[in-house]
């Protein structure tokens, strides 16, 4: 059974992005050719951009790539090229093999040579329009307020060159809108003052006129990691898993150029080992294998520890005016700009060791994430601070949400038929796995998933007491996690869908679970969620919460 309430985001547009140009649209526009585009990202209802700032509209700043975009094209094309292409050379006809590269990297310095004499890009009547292409031509309209994060980044090739790539995300939730790759630094900070920190403001006679704001305010740090506080990072996260997958790429990569026998000898090499050990004991192999996975252990540790120090090096949050600012990176340095208004749901992330260091991390969404995938996860995207001390977030939640409310967080428990609720589900589990075991076996040994019953209990009774909410004025409060906990701030002006759930085992003990939906939870685990609710308790929190979002005034 589910329940929804939908609250009407007060100013939010019914217009969906990326609406291609009707006919209406086009009249007065100069004329195009037959395979031309027009793509319009999240227009105004009932007024035309594309007309509007032809008509009025006075260009605030403009632009084209950096030359060095062609040896950018270059080199990542070759980069593209050179793992699949070093077996054929070895192996195959090097004429063929030398030809078929030259051709390939020739299609992409010819496409890149196109791009930087077609692609340009402009801030007029309150939009960002970019415009690429001679056959095929395509001109994007991005309005100004609707752009939710620039992101800056710079490799070790493009601090060589002096150059950045940028990124622009807005609320249309479809992630990167625009890219320009590649822009001299200078450029990319103009850019992205323009869109992110000033505002655009109409005189009596109808033209644009970009007013300062923030940017002339001095930025204030909030907060620097140290060497220290990455190696702790990389210490107390859970990306040991992820070393793994590391290590398994760097073996992939060398794979390409291992000698065909390589993996015979070595299987022959390690099973003869293997004989040689077993030979001397079973005490000497215990000892063997358990300094294999230590060694094996140590190991990943290492590589999440390197990972966080080239990731987050130098990590700096910092705000001026709305924005809130972040910086970081070894190799690749990564800069963005995020307003805060725009922030969806704050999450507090505590893993088990952190929990027992009392440390956490930060995570944001804003209206314009868009899936997260693990390649924005590897890039840091996800976290808007990587580890604090847990008593410095009662100094920066205030700055974050300038409007929260103060005072001590009150959690409010849950029904105790929870307990309930989780030890059925597990017993479940174990009844069903205890009758295939004894099945499969018929005697008794098949009956030791019962021996968990007492554990389950124990942890059903433990994610009870961790479990919670706080509902105050403007802002909702979650938390849950007995092992590893989440913590869920989301300004009640947020919400776009309040929903209730019940399983058959909830309907059956009066409960129920809450889930509130924003427009982006893309990094912060599906958002707020409230489980093992009384019925009445959860309806009566989702009218409440679901009335007060439609009342208030929601913000891109």
């Amino acid at each position: 059974m589910q329940y929804e309430a939908l609250p009407k985001p007060h100013g939010a547009s019914d217009t969906p992005a990326n609406i291609p140009a009707t006919a209406e649209d086009q009249e007065g526009m100069p004329r195009v050719s037959a395979t031309e585009q027009i793509i319009v990202s999240s227009p105004k209802q009932n007024a035309d951009p594309r007309s509007k700032h032809r008509a009025n509209g006075a260009i605030i700043l403009e632009g084209r790539l950096h030359p060095a975009t062609l040896a950018f094209a270059i080199y990542h094309s070759i980069r593209r090229l050179i793992i699949p292409v070093i077996p054929l050379f070895f192996f195959g006809n090097r004429i063929v093999t030398a030809v078929l590269l030259s051709l390939l990297i020739g299609a992409s310095v010819v496409r890149a040579v196109v791009r930087y004499l077609t692609f340009s890009y402009r801030i007029e009547a309150g939009e960002l329009i970019t415009r690429q292409g001679i056959l095929e031509r395509t001109e994007r309209h991005i309005p100004l307020e609707r752009v939710q994060e620039i992101r800056i980044e710079q490799g070790v090739l493009h601090r060589l060159f002096g150059v950045v790539d940028a990124s622009v995300e807005t609320a249309s939730g479809q992630g990167v809108e625009a890219q320009l790759s590649v822009l001299s630094r200078r450029e990319a900070e103009r850019l992205r003052q323009a869109v992110s920190n000033k505002a655009l403001v109409q005189d009596a006679e109808g033209r644009s006129n970009l007013a300062a704001d923030a940017s002339a305010a001095e930025r204030k740090r909030l907060h620097r990691l140290h060497l220290r506080d990455l190696v702790l990072a990389g210490l107390t996260s859970n990306h040991l898993v992820s070393a793994f997958v590391l290590m398994g790429t760097l073996w992939a990569l060398v794979d390409d150029i291992l000698p065909r026998d390589y993996y015979e000898r070595t299987a022959r090499a390690a099973h003869d080992q293997a004989s040689s050990i077993l030979a001397q004991g079973t005490q000497t192999a215990l000892i063997v294998a358990g300094s294999g996975l230590l060694l094996l252990f140590l190991v990943s540790l290492l590589f999440s520890v390197i990972g966080s120090i080239v990731l987050f090096y130098g990590f700096t949050l910092s705000q001026s005016g709305e924005n809130l600012h972040r910086s970081y990176g070894l190799l690749t340095r990564r800069v963005s700009s995020l307003p805060r208004r725009r922030i969806q749901v704050l999450e507090i992330k505590e893993g088990m060791l952190r929990r027992l260091l009392h440390l956490a991390a930060l995570r944001a969404d804003t209206a314009g994430n868009a899936a997260a995938d693990q390649e924005e996860k590897k890039e840091g995207r996800d976290v808007l601070l990587p580890i604090v001390p847990r008593r410095e977030l009662d100094a920066l939640l205030p700055v974050i949400f300038t409007d929260l409310e103060p005072g001590p967080i009150v959690w409010t428990r849950v029904s105790k038929l929870a307990v309930v609720r989780d030890t059925i589900q597990g017993g479940l589990v174990c009844m069903i796995a205890t009758g295939g075991m004894y099945w499969y076996n018929h005697d008794l040994f098949g009956l030791w998933p019962l021996i968990l019953l007492p554990l389950v209990c124990g942890v059903s009774v433990l994610r009870y007491y961790n479990l919670g909410y706080m509902f105050r004025e403007r802002y909702l409060y979650t938390r849950r996690g007995w092992l590893s906990r989440s913590t869920h701030i989301v300004p009640v002006r947020n919400a776009q869908t309040v929903t209730l759930r019940q399983s058959p085992v909830s309907r059956r003990l009066g409960l129920a679970t809450l889930i509130v939906d924003t427009a982006g939870q893309s990094y912060t685990g599906g958002g707020p969620m409230i489980s093992n609710l009384p019925l009445e308790e959860a309806q009566s929190l989702a009218s409440t919460l679901a009335h007060r979002a439609a009342a208030m005034h929601y913000q891109w």
